[in-house]
């Protein structure tokens, strides 16, 4: 029993000692992968309902600082879904448009290298925020626009995934992120200034490419 504690005390130290020889220096990427949107929430005056969409993509950039284990790094990201349809009152009616999230991200990174020191898995955050578009269409009457307007808001993410040294230049990594923002409200045409409340929250699997410096 002593020598099984003694012997996890001796690698954490081991790994304390040997953490900082992991390289440090600045870096950038680019990032792209899917981005799932549950059915979005959408409330007004006249009541509730629900907006789905299909399947959508993001790109981005990003460039930071890694510490050895720990990363800090700015993003900027795009993401965009094709509306696919509006439900309320229990009546559903064909959407066209899109939901689109340009943000601005801080994100903090811990990879943890003492599984690897070239493939090893890392967990993150981050805060910022994002201008959320809904360009929301009717095409059962030619594309009409019911909604086509922005809200600046609060966004905040989750990520998990995994990395791989290339080389000691390029680095792949593969992750999920579970990006939203606070509920954005936008203007219905021709209401007079009518405003209804939004939501958005994703589901995102990324692959990033970084290069190191």
């Amino acid at each position: 029993m002593k020598r099984g504690i003694l012997a996890v005390m001796v690698s954490t130290v081991l790994f304390l000692v040997a953490a900082p020889a992991f390289a440090a220096g600045g870096y950038v990427g680019l990032e792209g992968g899917a981005v799932w949107l549950p059915d979005l929430k959408i409330s007004g005056p006249g009541g509730s309902g629900e907006l789905s969409t299909d399947t959508g993509y993001s790109i981005g950039a990003v460039g930071g600082y890694n510490f050895g284990t720990y990363r800090l790094e700015g993003e900027f990201s795009w993401r965009s879904n094709d509306n696919k349809e509006v439900s309320a009152f229990g009546l559903s009616a064909p959407a066209g448009g899109e939901t689109t999230a340009w943000a601005l991200m801080v994100n903090g990174y811990y990879d943890f290298r003492m599984v690897s020191p070239k493939v090893y898995p890392y967990l993150g955050a981050g805060i910022g925020g994002a201008s959320v578009s809904e360009n929301l269409e009717d095409p059962t009457v030619g594309g009409q626009k019911v909604i086509d307007d922005d809200d600046f808001v609060f966004a905040y993410q989750f990520i998990a995934g995994i990395a791989f040294d290339v080389s000691k230049e390029f680095t792949m990594a593969l992750d999920y992120r579970y990006f939203a923002t606070t509920d954005p409200s936008f203007e219905v045409i021709g209401t007079g200034g009518q405003k209804i409340d939004g939501e958005y929250s994703s589901h995102n699997v990324m692959l990033t490419l970084r290069y190191n410096f």
